[in-house]
């Protein structure tokens, strides 16, 4: 579990391919000193596991599924990568709940500047729609943030000066592809609502009709 509050931003050092997973090598030097192996650490929003560490990197291991469905599949040497450790019970929540199972990838539509502060408008896929809401939280890459405006088929994020210094969203480029997760309150929100409809619909039957009269 996390938050959506980037720690530090990484450098992916070394790839290797094993069988059918991939571990990265990720060049870092403030979240090294309170892991262990086994942890998870969210890496651009993806949770992945700790299978190495030193005082100057973190190898962590992505199975194929993980990078058929993310864009851990497009790291590469040098690529900047937003890191943060799981959250602790005792801390404060500070940004939401973010569980680091990528719902989806998508692309930045649209970079803009307007009155000092920097706009993303991101392609929104028509089958999520009902996952956000206007001023909702939405984690890209990580990030926790929230929906600035909503469209039919995009929404706009604002990032304060601290998330352009802090993350990798500073140096997305329009077309590059981002890793969303939608609220999970939401998804819950959302699912409990297709049970009820569901449930409802299934009442009604030709015995049912006839038991009411029709």
């Amino acid at each position: 579990m996390f938050t959506g509050i980037i720690e530090e931003i990484g450098r992916v050092s070394q790839i290797d391919n094993c069988g059918g997973k991939r571990n990265y090598t990720i060049e870092c030097y403030q979240i090294n000193d309170s892991l262990k192996i086994g942890d998870s650490v969210a890496c651009n929003g993806i949770c992945l596991t700790l299978v190495s560490f030193s005082d100057k990197s973190i190898i962590i291991e992505a199975m194929n599924e993980t990078i058929s469905k993310t864009t851990a599949k497009t790291w590469a040497i040098g690529s900047k990568i937003n890191l943060e450790r799981a959250m602790k019970l005792s801390s404060r929540l500070d940004g939401h709940i973010v569980q680091g199972h990528v719902d989806t990838t998508s692309r930045v539509l649209a970079v803009k500047d307007l009155n000092k502060t920097k706009y993303l408008e991101i392609d929104l896929p028509k089958q999520y729609a009902d996952l956000v809401v206007a001023q909702g939280s939405i984690a890209i890459n990580g990030v926790s943030l929230t929906l600035a405006r909503l469209d039919n088929c995009s929404f706009q994020v604002a990032l304060i000066s601290l998330t352009e210094d802090l993350t990798n969203l500073s140096n997305l480029k329009v077309g590059e592809s981002v890793n969303l997760e939608f609220d999970i309150i939401g998804k819950y929100v959302l699912r409990s609502k297709q049970i009820a409809e569901h449930s409802t619909k299934s009442k009604i039957s030709q015995e049912w009709l006839n038991e009411q009269g029709f």
